[in-house]
């Protein structure tokens, strides 16, 4: 069998790194192309990243944790990417996952599976799409200690009315959004409900039958909009509604969560080391733009080991 065209798709929003990044998955996959989604505000060099072999995609769509913009960037990267390359192959990652295999020897294992997605299934699969969320920002009061006794008063009401209404606001510095669910009467999902993991792998095909279906059943999107972290919900989902696609439950990176399920740790040595040990996943995260650089030598040396 001849080699599959793979196109890496890279969701980024800080720069620092990002080149380094391009440049080892350019590497490891000659033959690849590379497209880096970012937003113009970020500081992002697009000439640089063409130097090391990416096509820069300036995305006009501003993104936020749990918005469901993310959703829509991640469809706006996929199907640029598409346009761009006619890959057979789409690989989604962001910009803190780093190269730990041989992506060349990875890429043959995934071709010779035969299926059209990989997608890593959470653990939980919550019922929360029987709410309908908003996601507004709380602008008042502005002084950030009465706001922090009013964010305190939401939630407190949210654990009482948790059966018809869900008020959970973010607690985060400088972030004054509140998730506020309300109970949806009676209604069921469209499709069935899958939540998975954000970075996958997604055949030509998979991806053109996704991208047709949400441009084709509109009714999709505006009800998706209304549930919780679309982003790990949305694709997924129709990926696995779909009775003509062969779907692989793994990852497309690996990570460890710490206390804080919504995000992944940052790695170090001793949790690289114990993420890869036996591991067939092509990348890991996450991979701070200033970590030492032995931790990067650290993830070669286990590619390179691969590709002797």
């Amino acid at each position: 069998m001849g080699e599959a065209a793979f196109c890496y798709v890279v969701m980024a929003h800080n720069p620092d790194g990002v080149d380094r990044l391009v440049r080892r998955i350019r590497s490891l996959s000659p033959s690849a192309n590379v497209l880096v989604r970012f937003e113009p505000h970020q500081g992002f060099d697009a000439e640089a990243l063409r130097v090391a072999g990416a096509h820069p995609l300036a995305s006009a769509i501003h993104v936020r944790w749990g918005s469901w913009e993310l959703t829509a960037a991640m469809i706006e990267a996929l199907a640029t990417a598409e346009a761009e390359f006619h890959a057979e192959h789409y690989v989604l990652v962001s910009g803190t996952d780093y190269p730990i295999r041989s992506l060349a020897a990875w890429e043959r294992e995934w071709v010779d599976q035969g299926a059209d997605a990989l997608v890593e299934q959470t653990p939980d699969q919550p019922d929360n799409w029987r709410f309908r969320w908003f996601l507004p920002e709380v602008r008042f009061p502005s002084q950030p200690s009465l706001y922090r006794a009013v964010r305190h008063v939401g939630w407190r009401i949210g654990t009482l009315t948790r059966p018809v209404l869900q008020v959970l606001p973010r607690f985060v510095e400088g972030d004054r959004r509140w998730f506020v669910g309300v109970r949806r009467p009676g209604v069921r999902p469209p499709v069935p409900i899958v939540k998975a993991s954000q970075w996958m792998t997604l055949s030509a095909r998979a991806l053109r039958r996704v991208l047709d279906r949400d441009a084709r059943e509109s009714q999709l999107r505006r009800w998706f909009r209304t549930v919780r972290i679309t982003d790990e919900i949305y694709l997924q989902s129709l990926v696995h509604d779909d009775p003509e696609l062969r779907v692989v439950q793994g990852p497309t990176t690996l990570k460890e969560f710490g206390e804080n399920p919504s995000s992944p740790l940052w790695l170090d040595a001793d949790r690289l080391r114990r993420l890869t040990d036996g591991a067939r996943a092509p990348f890991a995260r996450k991979f701070a733009p200033d970590a030492p650089a032995e931790l990067f030598a650290a993830a070669d040396a286990l590619a390179d080991a691969e590709r002797s």
